[in-house]
């Protein structure tokens, strides 16, 4: 394993939200420095009307190019995109301007990552509305972040700590899911969850997969998708050295889940049954990581929080997590 500290590129997020600040504080803080080369991937222009609004001046180093951040440097390093005028954006509120710079900016990480110019990337919070404005169809980073990369998959593992759990469908309907839950859909998922396990050097990992249905359907009684796609995807894994278990019902897998983790990682099957059980045990810490993909790619596990934007109290302890996360997991 090199020495040599990987570059982590920091996509701000919907610059009307809290994603440059808690970018910004996360570049600054004392915990990130040593671990990598953090760079800004956005408007310097923002960086610097969001460092004023905080009452902050730490030296900024705009950039065109990669290759001109300074490796060892403590300086706030921003690759500059100038694709948004602050002027434009109303802090707090979701706008077309705002949606194209999201998307615009994770382009851009994603061609640099491709590139091996930078080992990985940290997006910030979006809004999926602000994108939409901006008339592009987005339904969030997985799915722009498997159409970028060209994989037939990319999932969210959420991370806080040692709980780690991927849902197989995100951001679907609820009525929609049992018709997406197919065999293939499950395999590949546990095979992601391998494949990102063994990236973060967890030596012999044992996955548990939740079931659909109430008690995974009982014989039948309540659905048939755990006989007819989770359980057969279970088998498949097994067959190919994965130690996955399951499908288990979820209310029994998860009850105790804050005082105990039995498994390396968890997977689900919907949005609502991975998201609920994380974020009742570590709301404020929960970091997604993108899998299934050939790039290393974080963000946090909340929203832009335009509540609170422009006050200067944001947590950027997600963004923290999220820049560790990409640090171990870059194979550095």
């Amino acid at each position: 394993m090199s020495n040599r500290k990987p570059t982590i590129g920091i996509i701000m997020g919907d610059p009307a939200g809290i994603g440059p600040e808690i970018a910004i504080k996360s570049i600054l803080s004392p915990e990130i420095q040593p671990l990598c080369t953090p760079v800004v991937i956005g408007d310097a222009r923002v960086v610097r009307a969001t460092l004023q609004a905080m009452n902050k001046n730490p030296a900024i180093h705009a950039i065109q190019g990669i290759t001109q951040a300074q490796k060892d440097s403590a300086i706030l390093q921003v690759l500059d995109t100038k694709n948004v005028d602050p002027r434009k954006v109303i802090i707090g509120q979701a706008s077309a301007i705002g949606g194209r710079a999201v998307f615009e900016d994770l382009q851009l990480a994603i061609r640099l990552a491709q590139g091996k110019e930078i080992d990985a990337a940290v997006a910030g919070p979006h809004n999926k509305y602000s994108v939409n404005q901006a008339g592009i169809a987005f339904a969030g980073y997985p799915p722009l972040i498997a159409q970028l990369t060209q994989s037939p998959h990319a999932f969210n593992m959420l991370v806080a700590g040692s709980f780690r759990i991927v849902g197989v469908t995100l951001h679907l309907p609820l009525k929609e899911v049992s018709q997406k839950i197919t065999s293939d859909l499950v395999l590949a998922t546990i095979e992601a969850v391998q494949a990102a396990l063994g990236r973060l050097r967890i030596p012999k990992p044992r996955i548990a997969a939740a079931g659909l249905n109430p008690h995974c359907g009982e014989e039948g009684l309540f659905g048939t998708e755990e006989e007819t796609a989770i359980r057969p995807a279970i088998s498949a894994a097994r067959r190919k050295g994965i130690d996955v278990s399951g499908p288990f019902p979820a209310d029994s897998l998860f009850d105790g889940i804050a005082e105990k983790q039995d498994y390396d990682a968890y997977v689900a099957m919907y949005h609502d049954q991975s998201h609920i059980a994380i974020k009742t045990v570590a709301f404020e810490r929960i970091v997604g990581l993108i899998i299934g993909t050939p790039l290393v790619v974080a963000t946090v596990g909340h929203g832009t929080a335009f509540e609170i934007a422009g006050k200067g109290i944001a947590n950027p302890g997600p963004m923290t997590e999220a820049i560790k996360l990409v640090a171990q997991s870059s194979g550095l």
